[in-house]
């Protein structure tokens, strides 16, 4: 359920991915993002660093480009031999749009050749273009063949799909996610349910009664997981919150998969609430960052 794990799935042969974009679009906090399931602060990349993704074998050679005016002569020759080509753009930065443009049709020439997506990063923040917008500023209806997602490489928004959709365009396959969770709730120490998303009506009456009890009464004890009305309901604990994932019963699912994603949720909420140290608790934060992150899980 995971990012990592959905992920590991994604690719079948050897391939170059090359990630290009101005400096501060958040190529390498993508990257990251991807290996470690949750947001790290970077500084800028120098030239260019090379990040290898072992995927049931095989390896996934992401290339991420400096952005700073001095390296971007680098990316046509890493374009040359790829096999896909990720253009990122800061969606919240509108200023830097021209610019942005620029960059993207000097290596026009390559990425007419081989499958393109630009990512648009920064659909955390409130006043960010519309996709519609970075389109007509990039020029992109001139290119042949593109797609431009929204995405975010702080909260995880929008990632999973942006990489089936990758897998798609390099392969021709559809990826399907093996675990399509139910439901996950996130709740305080004391028990209390503070947020919940679900892909249909599940957390209603008896079932979601019973997962709070139980949560309320196990925070201190060793959790595991409870069977109720056809469906496997899996607890984890991480220091300052708890959490539950609801997956149903006939789709043979691999519960330590779910378990190790919803330790990834949760290690993630006490990443980006370092409030919590000091017993401080923003409800419509952990709201915010439990959506967002649930775009990979529940879509």
């Amino acid at each position: 359920m995971g990012i990592k794990n959905i992920l590991r799935r994604i690719v079948s042969k050897d391939r170059k991915i090359v990630i290009t974009g101005l400096d501060n679009a958040g190529k390498t906090t993508m990257v990251s993002f991807l290996q470690t399931g949750t947001f790290i602060e970077h500084t800028p990349t120098m030239g260019k660093e090379e990040t290898t993704i072992e995927v049931q074998g095989v390896r996934m050679n992401l290339i991420d480009m400096g952005g700073q005016k001095d390296f971007r002569a680098m990316w046509q020759g890493e374009l040359d031999d790829a096999q896909f080509a990720i253009f990122m753009v800061d969606a919240a930065d509108k200023d830097r749009f021209a610019e942005a443009k620029e960059e993207l049709w000097k290596i026009s020439s390559v990425v007419k050749e081989i499958p393109l997506i630009v990512l648009a990063n920064k659909y955390d923040l409130p006043d960010v273009a519309s996709l519609s917008e970075i389109i007509e500023a990039l020029d992109l209806q001139r290119l042949s063949s593109f797609e431009v997602l929204p995405i975010s490489c702080k909260t995880g928004y929008g990632i999973v799909k942006a990489f089936k959709k990758i897998y798609y365009k390099m392969t021709g396959d559809q990826l399907t996610k093996k675990l399509r969770p139910k439901a996950v709730t996130i709740f305080d120490k004391g028990g209390v349910p503070l947020t919940s998303t679900s892909s249909d009506d599940v957390l209603k009456g008896g079932l979601f009664a019973a997962i709070t009890n139980f949560i309320k009464e196990s925070f201190n004890s060793e959790l595991n997981q409870i069977k109720i009305e056809g469906n496997t309901i899996i607890f984890k604990r991480s220091n300052h919150l708890m959490g539950s994932i609801v997956i149903d019963d006939t789709e043979n699912i691999d519960a330590k998969e779910a378990e190790d994603g919803l330790n990834e949720l949760l290690c993630h909420l006490e990443n980006m609430c370092p409030e919590l140290e000091q017993e401080k608790l923003d409800e419509e934060k952990l709201k915010f960052l439990v959506e967002q992150y649930s775009t990979n899980l529940l879509e």
